[in-house]
């Protein structure tokens, strides 16, 4: 259930600009709720959420969130911990993952079929709440794919700090996590996030030759998109990411998917994703700085613009 924040800018139909709260690792929370940033639930017992799955159901729910979370820039950067993993099982807490549940906080029951202006509503899978809000934004809550992104990048800031949901700062969520991760594992697509927070590979140009960029996580757009098949990464239409060369560092690119050792791409030591052909990492030496910026290879040295973590 999330708080004033979001409901403060949605009747503007839009979401908020990105929180100034301090941001905590994945997987951890304060102490105490008090530590929370203004305009967040969870400053009092939350509501028992009466999720109930059957297995198969439970397994599908999750599934579903993983896959929009996935999309929206959620890392898979821990065990039964980390970004994504926790997202989903987040989301599982809130609503069993139901793109349609609807809460009517002021009243303390589901949604009638007229719910009055002033009243608080906690809106989808990932339950955002706001009062009076504008049609985009209630269509957004609505929507599993638009829901996933207005988590990631106005209330988990990057998917850093969960603490706005109430159901995270009292530890609802952590029954929700085995489900949650048996679907993060079971990914093949989505994005490929970075260890440097915000920032996912992407590729401006789908195209034969393209080169690879870093990119804002969180559109969930195409060109950010990728298929894990076997050890290559491979775009929306079908091309493979590759080293340009065995012998010399540059740009990895996309090309027509061959079989060739230059497209693939390992998991190595410290979350690096290893070139077997070229002996390099893929590297994303200026992605702090600045979104756009070529993805190249270089040699491994386990520092986090070579970390990067796959569907």
């Amino acid at each position: 259930m999330l708080g004033a924040t979001w409901a403060a800018t949605a009747s503007a139909g839009r979401y908020p600009v990105r929180g100034s709260a301090e941001s905590a690792i994945a997987g951890s929370r304060p102490a105490d709720p008090a530590d929370q940033p203004p305009g967040t639930a969870g400053s009092s017992a939350p509501r028992a959420t009466g999720i109930a799955l059957s297995a198969a159901a439970l397994a599908a729910a999750a599934g579903r969130c993983a896959a929009w979370a996935s999309e929206s820039g959620f890392a898979a950067n821990g065990y039964l911990a980390g970004s994504l993993t926790t997202a989903v099982a987040v989301a599982l807490a809130e609503s069993g993952c139901n793109p349609a549940a609807c809460y009517d906080e002021t009243t303390g029951a589901t949604c009638a079929a007229h719910v009055p202006l002033s009243h608080s509503v906690d809106r989808g899978a990932w339950q955002i709440n706001g009062r009076n809000p504008g049609r985009a934004a209630v269509r957004c809550a609505f929507s599993g794919p638009c829901s996933a992104r207005a988590a990631y990048n106005s209330f988990s800031l990057d998917g850093t700090y969960f603490s706005r949901w109430s159901t995270y700062i009292f530890d609802i969520y952590a029954r929700f996590l085995p489900a949650a991760q048996v679907a993060v594992n079971g990914l093949t697509a989505g994005t490929v996030a970075s260890g440097l927070t915000g920032r996912c590979l992407g590729y401006p140009s789908d195209t034969v030759d393209a080169p690879a960029v870093g990119e804002n996580c969180g559109s969930g757009a195409s060109d950010e998109q990728w298929t894990v098949v076997g050890s290559t990464l491979r775009t929306s239409s079908g091309l493979c990411l590759a080293a340009a060369s065995r012998s010399t560092s540059g740009p990895v690119v996309l090309r027509g998917c061959d079989g060739s050792a230059l497209q693939r791409w390992l998991p190595h030591a410290d979350a690096e994703l290893y070139n077997p052909a070229a002996r390099r990492c893929l590297n994303n030496p200026e992605a702090a700085a600045r979104p756009g910026a070529v993805i190249g290879d270089l040699a491994c040295h386990g520092v986090p613009d070579q970390a990067w973590f796959r569907p």
